[in-house]
């Protein structure tokens, strides 16, 4: 079995792992879920606010 082969059986059985453990506790996920978005969401729509300009000064 090559490295590559491994690795790919690695990851599905992991893949199934998470599957079951999903089943099992669908609330937790779901609260997850929301958390992710909401903070994509908020990543998103964030204002970036200019900084002040320290050289040029007002004339009044």
């Amino acid at each position: 079995m090559t490295f590559s082969q491994s690795l790919t059986t690695f990851f599905e059985i992991l893949a199934v792992i998470a599957v079951i453990w999903c089943i099992f506790n669908e609330d937790r996920l779901v609260l997850f879920e929301q958390k992710l978005l909401s903070r994509i969401r908020r990543r998103r729509l964030r204002v970036i606010k200019p900084k002040k300009c320290v050289h040029y000064k007002s004339f009044s």
